[in-house]
């Protein structure tokens, strides 16, 4: 029987033998393959969590960039901020965040609005309308914080303190 289907199916019997060979080969093959596919997605989703970090990094670093010049630039002209605590007498320098009021040391009031501080870290901010220290913006030069800090150090000035909200 099987002979009279095959001439009619024009398939030769080496080619019927050959396709099963390869049929069963697929079968065994299977789940190899499905590891290997599987494997490859891995591999492709490791690759594309390791390209979206390096986009942050790079995003990152020009924000970085962009946040050191403006900070360098306010650097020429800012108003150093002590902190409210004396020690031996003496006010330190003290860091400033978003948000902190610093205060004029005599007076106790607010800065006025567009006010350029910096503190002794390499942060620097402006005053907004509500005598809070806004748009921070922060440098690494430790050579320009330090000329600028050390242009008030002994001096009779008065440096804003940085006392919280």
């Amino acid at each position: 029987m099987q002979h009279k289907i095959l001439p009619k199916l024009r398939i030769k019997p080496s080619t019927l033998g050959w396709g099963i060979a390869i049929l069963v080969g697929f079968i065994f093959a299977y789940p190899n393959i499905q590891a290997h596919q599987s494997a490859n997605r891995e591999s492709q989703k490791d690759i594309a969590q390791r390209e979206l970090k390096a986009d942050i990094l790079e995003r990152q670093l020009e924000f970085e960039q962009r946040q050191a010049l403006v900070a360098e630039k306010r650097y020429e002209s800012c108003l150093p901020v002590v902190g409210e605590s004396l020690k031996n007498g003496t006010h330190y320098f003290s860091g400033l965040q978003e948000g902190d009021i610093p205060t004029d040391r005599i007076t106790k009031k607010p800065l006025p609005k567009g006010t350029v501080i910096c503190d002794a870290h390499g942060s620097t901010g402006v005053i907004n309308e509500n005598g809070e220290i806004a748009f921070t913006a922060y440098t690494g030069n430790r050579d320009l914080v330090q000329k600028r800090l050390t242009r008030f150090k002994g001096s009779q000035y008065s440096q804003p303190v940085i006392g919280g909200k």
